[in-house]
């Protein structure tokens, strides 16, 4: 009987520690990624897809402007963006970070006191060019703060491409998000070539 009685108090003690975090906070695991489009430089102007960490950050845009435009992507100063932000951004901007070394919400939290319009992350150092692009579900820190800003995750492989262009000295322009839209006629709204959308297995 005793066995039982502490079994008790420890499912009603899990279950008003689950109560008590905000509907917010769980993670939709069958939610469809986002897509955004590169517009500049031309080798890279293709769709992609982001995985939307609404936990850490703010929604996008809802209406007729949904979409933000003209973003500039930057690479984080640190690029794993645990410590303060060396950037100085002064326009709408894409900050990249590397996933790793610290918790979601610290980089969230570093990408908008930097002055970001949105923080991106992916994991360039674990890409494979294989059938599988999987996308992380990014949760918040036991802290449960959250950035004003909206977080993604976007693919390894494709994070790679990011970053070796950014680092060559390169500049990327995206739109993001865009509805999905096969026009073959306009270069930047095919899919990128290297990544892979499976219908399912697309989440880690």
């Amino acid at each position: 009987m005793k066995h039982r009685g502490w079994i008790f108090c420890f499912l009603l003690f899990i279950g008003s520690v689950i109560a008590k975090i905000p509907r917010e906070y769980e993670e939709v695991v069958n939610q469809d990624n986002l897509l955004f489009t590169v517009t500049e430089p031309y080798m890279l102007a293709y769709t992609y897809q982001m995985k939307h960490a609404f936990m850490l950050g703010t929604h996008f845009p809802d209406g007729a402007n949904k979409t933000l435009k003209n973003l500039e992507m930057v690479l984080a100063d640190p690029i794993n963006g645990c410590d303060p932000l060396r950037n100085e951004i002064y326009a709408p901007t894409v900050i990249l970070m590397e996933r790793g070394d610290c918790s979601f919400t610290v980089k969230a939290i570093n990408g908008e006191k930097a002055g970001a319009s949105v923080v991106m992350v992916t994991d360039s150092q674990n890409y494979e060019f294989g059938f599988r692009q999987y996308y992380v579900n990014m949760i918040p820190d036991e802290s449960l703060d959250r950035a004003e800003i909206p977080c993604v995750y976007i693919a390894p492989v494709t994070g790679r491409y990011f970053r070796d262009h950014l680092e060559e000295g390169g500049t990327i322009k995206l739109n993001l998000p865009v509805e999905r839209n096969d026009a073959p006629m306009v270069h930047h709204q095919k899919r990128a070539p290297w990544e892979n959308w499976p219908e399912e297995e697309h989440l880690f």
